[in-house]
């Protein structure tokens, strides 16, 4: 049912304020957005001066120049409300720590939510750069922070799957795609420590490893070090499982990834640090003194 604006209102905040508490309502509105589809015939200051009142009515909240947040339900959108608006016109999808709580691969309850994305060009780069930094400032009534994470192994729909996720409709990563994830994106999950958690967790769960071994090597056609970093931490995850507990599909998909290695030469890292740094000639990777750490600390908790 519509709420009646307040009678206070003139013509101008009535439209905006009709439109806000539509069931389909944007969390976000800039006065451009406002201007182009709902008071198209006003003129930017008396707009501006509109807003100004919906705003001190609480009907919004202004969180930058030009930009609000909708509160006309009396309360504030969550982060996740706001990425469909934040990431328009760009493809992407919400992944890493807050998905891997998501499928029980980590404990860790997010605060901070990754989003992966490819960006037309440098102009919505910043664009998106720009209003995460602006919405981080109200971390608390938004219940966390946004982390654009520029996507390293191009955008495909493959192990993107469109869900529910805190009661917003989200591109999100599958578990299997998240697996994949944790060897591309390991610094900003935390390191090795956690990729080596989220994988032994996940062979614990229904993994369709043909849907793994596939995104893997759609991922391996842009990041060959996938297929090398992939191998060794599924390798590290099952040696440490009895060995009836080791399917057959996670002994082939990890036979798989060893031929994709096999057919070069090339020498990959894992962590930046060269110093202390161990080369594991199977997998002809060097993986650094800090995740070769991280690793064993998770080995001795378990």
């Amino acid at each position: 049912m519509l709420r009646e604006p307040k009678t206070e209102f003139g013509a101008t905040e009535t439209a905006i304020y009709r439109k806000l508490v539509q069931p389909d309502a944007p969390k976000l509105l800039t006065t451009k957005d406002a201007m182009e589809t709902i008071v198209p015939t006003v003129s930017i200051n008396s707009l501006t001066h509109s807003m100004s009142l919906l705003e001190s009515k609480r009907v919004l909240k202004r969180i930058g120049k030009g930009v609000y947040l909708n509160r006309s339900t009396g309360l504030a959108p969550k982060i996740v409300d706001v990425i469909p608006w934040v990431f328009k016109g760009t493809r992407y999808y919400l992944g890493l720590n807050a998905i891997a709580n998501h499928w029980g691969l980590s404990p860790q309850i997010p605060y901070s939510y990754h989003v992966i994305y490819m960006p037309k060009n440098e102009a919505q780069r910043k664009r998106i750069t720009s209003w995460c930094s602006m919405l981080n400032r109200f971390e608390k009534e938004l219940g966390g922070t946004l982390v654009p994470v520029l996507s390293r192994a191009g955008m495909s729909d493959k192990g993107v799957s469109q869900s529910i996720f805190e009661g917003s409709q989200l591109p999100i990563s599958t578990i299997e795609r998240t697996i994949v994830d944790t060897v591309i994106y390991t610094k900003e999950i935390g390191g090795a420590g956690e990729a080596l958690t989220w994988a032994r967790a996940a062979l614990s769960k229904s993994i369709d490893y043909a849907e793994l071994e596939q995104i893997a090597k759609k991922a391996y056609s842009s990041v060959k070090s996938v297929a090398v970093r992939l191998g060794f931490l599924l390798e590290t995850a099952s040696s440490e499982k009895p060995h009836d507990e080791v399917t057959d599909a996670l002994e082939k998909l990890v036979g798989e990834l060893e031929e994709l290695v096999s057919k070069t030469r090339a020498t990959y890292n894992w962590g930046r640090e060269k110093r202390g740094s161990r080369y594991v000639e199977k997998w002809h990777l060097r993986v650094s003194s800090s995740y070769l750490r991280q690793l064993r600390e998770v080995s001795r908790r378990e």
